[in-house]
């Protein structure tokens, strides 16, 4: 099969990892995939593009002049026809919207994953509303991470895949996190509660500083790494530095190379307030480091509470401070969580179950056997 994946992206976060797993295992003596990346005068530097080159992926810009370019619906088409793609898989709601009407004139067929909605403004949620329409209604096969994404979709059209990573990048080895740790001036005796994602608001990183300003008086040893770039980074850097915790609060912004961070970690929290399957928690869980996270999406099918790790309700800050709390004071129980929590990832959640299931969704949308 030769698969074109089509995203507008902004940044190198959960969905463009997963494009990129697929892509990266799906280019062997049997298939092509291409990483096509929609470009506009909203995202110029493509961090998705780049990282597939490194990974020595064959690439696709789709230049885009607005919101809806006609041009690049052709251009599309164009492209499809002449590069015999036999099936295009578009990953958020532009992708989808011109991919669709660019396989309607190449008589290409096409599908989509739904890695979830954030109705972060209000556009957006208007995006969104019309993008969960077109997928329901127009589109033959959609893939969602867990049930909860997109309510309401056909059974015949629907396929369940979660997320899956490369168990073996992230095995525990507390040496490469020792590296993260010294160029962000962490002591070795200091305890790190960590969290990575998109600075945005649906990511409510806002609730882990206040957490950690309550903690921090108490718990001189601590300290808080937020991961990431985002609209929201300024907002919580001043936030950080209102609370006089600048010294404390971390932000190394967005880091490439992902498995060291974790190892730097000795504890991770999730406090968002709407989720697919984050591969954060995943890749965490993978790096034996213990999660706490809101309840949210497709959350509680990784975290089993009390076994795999901490579930809290989202924008509960008192069981957030407390479950902290029982962190910093009972390590034994922790670690327990996690080593349970790496043989759960392990034995489900592997990059080659999910391509394997994303594989038999090609086929079927292809007409393969």
């Amino acid at each position: 099969m030769k698969i074109l994946h089509l995203i507008s992206s902004g940044g190198l976060f959960g969905a463009e990892n997963v494009l990129l797993t697929l892509a990266q295992s799906m280019n062997n003596e049997r298939d092509v995939s291409v990483v096509g990346v929609i470009r506009d005068f909203h995202m110029k530097e493509i961090a998705v593009l780049e990282k597939a080159k490194e990974l020595h992926l064959p690439t696709f810009i789709l230049e885009s002049d607005g919101r809806f370019d006609f041009g690049a619906v052709g251009r599309l088409a164009s492209y499809l026809r002449k590069n015999s793609i036999d099936v295009l898989h578009t990953h958020n709601y532009k992708a989808n919207m011109l991919g669709l009407i660019a396989c309607k004139i190449a008589h290409k067929p096409i599908m989509a994953t739904a890695h979830g909605y954030t109705d972060a403004t209000q556009a957006v949620s208007i995006y969104e509303k019309i993008d969960r329409f077109v997928l329901k209604r127009f589109f033959p096969a959609v893939v969602v991470v867990s049930n909860s994404v997109l309510v309401g979709l056909s059974d015949k059209k629907k396929h369940v895949i979660p997320n899956g990573i490369n168990i073996k990048a992230f095995v525990r080895n507390r040496d490469k996190g020792a590296g993260v740790r010294q160029q962000c001036g962490i002591r070795e005796n200091e305890i790190v509660i960590g969290t990575v994602g998109r600075l945005s608001k649906e990511k409510n990183q806002m609730m882990l500083i206040d957490a950690f300003k309550e903690l921090a008086p108490k718990y001189s040893q601590l300290k808080l790494m937020i991961v990431g770039c985002g609209p929201e980074e300024r907002k919580l850097k001043l936030m950080a530095e209102s609370y006089r915790l600048k010294d404390r609060i971390i932000f190394p912004g967005f880091i490439a190379d992902m498995p060291p961070v974790y190892q730097a970690m000795d504890i991770f929290v999730l406090t968002s307030e709407t989720e697919g399957i984050p591969l954060t928690i995943l890749e965490a869980m993978a790096s034996w480091v213990p999660v706490i996270s809101t309840r949210v999406g497709g959350v509680p099918k990784l975290i089993e509470h009390e076994k795999t790790g901490i579930l809290i309700e989202k924008n509960n800050l008192r069981v957030l401070i407390a479950k902290l709390t029982d962190f910093v004071e009972n390590h034994a129980k922790f670690k327990m969580f996690a080593e349970n929590a790496f043989v759960y990832v392990q034995q489900n959640f592997s990059s080659e179950k999910m391509v394997e299931q994303y594989r038999k969704v090609y086929q079927s949308v292809v007409g393969m056997k």
